[in-house]
């Protein structure tokens, strides 16, 4: 079935859909910015142009994005600029210093929507204990312009009723992550319990990987929905629930098919390897600056010993990663797991598998400010970087390997 909706692709944008179609082409217009800002301009042209210079550098990953963020700030002192300076000092992981511009953002005149709304709600998780995760969840309760789904389909309240609809948002991740709550479904009252995803999760064998499991619900295809049914999206099932950081449900045990799966040597460490996450939410981002490392540090992390048998759980560099049933039967099989936040960690952590989790400045909200565990996965330890990128997260992580 061909899907026509962004939420099914797997590549974003398309090409056409936007200005900046490489990196060389956000460096030059950079400097077109540079040369105009240096001459003499009115206000409005020149909070544009700050503001689209400071935009580029986010968009393109670069260290200077928290000095042209700044800048843009100083001048124009809007909500979206205060956005762009929270978003860079996150980069450099100086979260709590991050999180106080993004409610600062928030509070700024803006027009309601996702990007300052969901900064705001990811720093209220991330530095927030029990009130503040409810003032998130509002927030996301408020954000429905995010899906389609939510302006066609009433909204599910969290009450007893026959049936209800959970409908795909986010990656593979997103939904291992929120699949917690899909038992929890049955004691709130809820008689059927469908979920609707996008083909590519059946293409990608997760469907059937998770219809193996008997507290998984009956799935189909997102476009088979009905009006009139309650409906939650799996971002909102952490809001209905009224999650706190003292009430965050267990994740699921996944199954999988046991025996081995590969052929391996017995007097070696097996170690599961990912070292880049799928890049297309930030397609102009390199390797090293948000979720996916370089192959030089990747090859600095593999060089580091010899009494491991490394074995890569990313398809694209393993052809015996034919589907997620692959992937899970290999994690089954290994000693640990060493990942970039990713789908494979939450799936390897939901396995019970002890997960080392490298994690750049730029870290997700689930993870916390600081601290080397993860209250949504007890089997995860945190390797964070100290500004910028990976570099020290990857020497902490050597380090590590060492002492096994």
């Amino acid at each position: 079935m061909q899907m026509t909706y962004r939420a099914t692709k797997f590549n974003t944008p398309d090409p056409g859909e936007t200005i900046v179609r490489s990196r060389e082409e956000g460096f030059a217009l950079i400097a077109q910015l540079d040369k105009k800002l240096a001459g003499g301009l009115n206000k409005q042209d020149r909070a544009t142009y700050l503001m689209g210079r400071a935009t580029l550098y986010e968009a393109l990953g670069d260290v200077k994005m928290l000095e042209a963020a700044q800048s843009a700030f100083a001048f124009t002192k809007t909500a979206n600029s205060a956005a762009l300076v929270a978003v860079a000092l996150h980069h450099f992981g100086r979260l709590k210093e991050a999180n106080m511009w993004y409610e600062r953002a928030y509070k700024y005149p803006h027009e309601q929507g996702y990007e300052i709304d969901i900064g705001y709600e990811g720093a209220l998780l991330s530095g927030g204990g029990s009130k503040e995760w409810l003032k998130a969840w509002k927030i996301v309760m408020q954000l429905k312009k995010r899906m389609v789904y939510a302006a066609m389909l009433p909204t599910w309240d969290g009450k007893p009723c026959k049936e209800v609809q959970i409908i795909s948002e986010g990656g593979f991740g997103d939904l291992i992550h929120n699949c917690r709550y899909l038992p929890m479904l049955k004691d709130r009252g809820v008689e059927k319990v469908t979920v609707f995803l996008p083909p590519m999760f059946f293409k990608s064998g997760f469907v059937d990987l998770a219809m193996h499991n008997p507290w998984w619900p009956n799935t189909k295809i997102l476009t088979e929905c009905k009006a009139g049914i309650p409906s939650a999206g799996f971002f909102d099932l952490p809001a209905i629930f009224e999650t706190t950081p003292e009430t965050i449900p267990d994740a699921p045990v996944w199954k999988w098919q046991d025996g081995p799966f590969l052929d391996y040597k017995q007097d070696k460490l097996k170690i599961g390897f990912v070292g880049a996450a799928k890049a297309f939410e930030t397609p102009l981002c390199p390797k090293g600056v948000y979720r996916s490392m370089t192959d030089e540090q990747c090859q600095k992390i593999l060089n580091s010993t010899d009494r491991v048998e490394w074995i890569s759980l990313q398809p694209e560099l393993n052809p015996k990663l034919e589907s997620w049933a692959d992937t899970a039967d290999i994690i089954g099989d290994l000693d640990l797991v060493i990942t970039v936040d990713t789908a494979v960690m939450h799936l390897a952590a939901s396995m019970g598998k002890p997960v080392w989790v490298i994690l750049s400045g730029a870290t997700d909200w689930k993870f916390g400010i600081d601290g080397d565990s993860c209250r949504w996965y007890p089997s995860i330890r945190l390797f964070r970087n100290e500004g910028f990128g990976f570099d020290n997260a990857v020497e902490k992580v050597i380090s590590a390997i060492s002492g096994l």
